[in-house]
């Protein structure tokens, strides 16, 4: 009885040990609401750093330096590149985006969770190099949504929005290799990020966590 108590005692004392955190991939196309869905998840009082990704794109209306991206040239971002200082990037809709490794690696050994915003394209590089992350899909609850938000949020020119629908209909067809699919309907705002929170909570719970190592 002795030695179960001592066995026991020891197994409590290393579950109650720091951990790190998980990493969470979200993709979308373009105009799903990802940033709606990250930011009332936030506002629950959800605890996860969100990679803020390198873009060589210009800052839209509202938008500011590390809010929601850091800006660089495209020197720059060559630059970060030849560093190996991003865990993934690629050309999307023109521009190209990156994911920077050190706020990945800094956050998960603090214990924190890390959630990485990306398209389609990195995701598939991220799933190679980082097997044990989650993988997530938000989808529009239809294409006329998806339309409608593209053409209210005016941050595109016309020719801009139709590469983006077309862009959308790979996108989704994608799916099938992520875990998890949440579709983020119209006016419903809020079933989408219980559901992003249920996931996160769920994925803690597992017997066997899917700790990454970058």
């Amino acid at each position: 009885m002795q030695l179960e108590t001592q066995s026991l005692s020891s197994q409590l004392k290393q579950a109650g040990t720091k951990k790190p955190g998980l990493l969470f991939v979200l993709s979308a196309p373009s105009g799903t609401g990802k940033d709606s869905v990250i930011n009332a998840l936030k506002e629950k009082g959800t605890d996860f750093h969100v990679v803020a990704s390198v873009t060589t794109r210009a800052p839209r209306p509202g938008e500011s330096e590390g809010n929601p991206y850091h800006f660089v040239s495209h020197e720059q971002f060559k630059d970060m590149i030849e560093q190996n200082e991003l865990i993934e990037y690629a050309q999307v809709h023109g521009n190209w985006y990156g994911q920077p490794i050190r706020q990945i690696v800094d956050n998960l050994q603090q214990g924190r969770d890390v959630l990485l915003k990306i398209d389609v394209q990195g995701a598939a590089t991220v799933r190679q190099r980082v097997p044990g992350a989650i993988y997530i899909f938000l989808v529009p609850g239809s294409i006329e949504e998806l339309v409608e938000r593209l053409t209210n949020r005016q941050t595109e020119t016309e020719e801009e929005r139709q590469r983006r629908l077309l862009d959308a209909q790979h996108e989704l067809a994608q799916q099938e290799h992520y875990e998890y699919t949440i579709v983020n309907r119209q006016g419903r705002l809020s079933e989408a990020v219980e559901q992003l929170q249920a996931i996160m909570q769920a994925e803690h719970c597992r017997t066997r966590p899917r700790y990454v190592q970058i």
